[in-house]
């Protein structure tokens, strides 16, 4: 018994010590990137997330500098097209949700790479043939300030937020098509629409970007909002007086993904970008910031964040083929 406990773990060990072991980039990759010496970041993470990231990448290949350019996601998938109709192609890599990606993809803006830390990530959060891969996964949920919501008073599914008593007290994103989308697949288009002029008539508060929904919520500006769990579970681990709900059904779950350009100017180098990123130093730097980390063999920061505990309804790449019905969707019942 015991020579067979011994064996299991050993097992256990070498299979631990396995996981976290990379598959090294190739070294003509290395090598080519060197001469490149740059590479043109294009990015919706924000701003000290991908300097992070870049600072932990720089640090292992100090010959190659990063250049960062940062925008929210529409603004930068129209970018993105309006530079390459012009026949100016800048960015090498880039990084945004699966959905804006998938627009991309259609117009054949990106090239496929097999990134060396690949294996890990699971099916379903990768492309077959290469087009992108998640680098982390952001989970819509109901967020909510504790100083100002009660427990017995919280909702406990997105049909409570529709109660008379959240009229005016509700924050979220002005560009939520994703969000959307995802529930539109889940629970049919025609109940996501009717539950979508409902939260209209909630008059909530449309901001742009969900780190500002999250800030809000902290300063009171409505005790209750759509947000990204990782941002309030970062802000709730500084000790702020928010929390969120883990039980709505469903927690729109989407992959954030990273893509090489189909005219990278530096693509050596941009696969070499590529590669870290979805490496466990990589990925790490990304768990740390209370990103939810795609690697099999790297839990979440909070337990909490653990999709396994969650009704997660995964977002379609295929949205994007209707993307543009969504987005009609949403900006005629928003009044945008």
């Amino acid at each position: 018994m015991k020579k067979y406990f011994c064996c299991q773990l050993l097992a256990l060990l070498v299979s631990i010590i396995s996981a976290r072991v990379d598959a090294q980039p190739a070294p003509k990759i290395i090598e080519d990137a060197k001469k490149e010496g740059k590479f043109v970041f294009y990015t919706v993470l924000t701003l000290p997330d991908s300097q992070a990231l870049l600072k932990g990448f720089q640090q292992k290949y100090p010959f190659i500098e990063p250049e960062l350019f940062r925008l929210g996601a529409e603004k930068m998938r129209t970018k993105i097209l309006t530079e390459a109709r012009a026949g100016r192609h800048f960015f090498d890599v880039t990084s945004m949700d699966v959905v804006e990606n998938g627009v991309l993809q259609g117009q054949r803006m990106f090239s496929p790479y097999k990134a060396s830390g690949r294996d890990a990530v699971p099916a379903g959060l990768k492309d077959e043939e290469g087009y992108w891969t998640a680098i982390y996964v952001r989970q819509f949920v109901l967020a909510y300030n504790t100083r100002m919501v009660q427990a017995k008073d919280l909702p406990k599914d997105w049909p409570d937020i529709l109660a008379p008593a959240w009229k005016g007290k509700i924050g979220m994103d002005s560009e939520e098509t994703e969000w959307y989308g995802a529930l539109a697949e889940y629970w049919g288009r025609d109940k996501a629409r009717k539950f979508l002029r409902a939260l209209a008539a909630q008059e909530p508060g449309l901001h742009q970007g969900h780190t500002l929904i999250a800030k809000l919520t902290l300063a009171g500006e409505f005790p209750l909002s759509i947000a990204h769990a990782s941002r309030i579970e970062q802000m709730k681990g500084q000790g702020a007086p928010l929390d969120w709900l883990d039980k709505v059904d469903p927690v729109v779950t989407s992959p954030s993904v990273i893509s090489l350009s189909a005219h990278a100017p530096h693509p050596n180098a941009a696969r070499l970008f590529i590669d870290y990123a979805l490496s466990y130093e990589g990925q790490k730097i990304m768990r740390d910031l209370y990103r939810v980390p795609v690697r099999s063999d790297l839990p979440p920061l909070a337990k909490k964040l653990d999709i396994k505990g969650m009704r997660a309804a995964f977002v379609n790449p295929k949205i994007a083929e209707r993307y543009s019905e969504y987005q009609k969707d949403y900006q005629e019942i928003f009044g945008q």
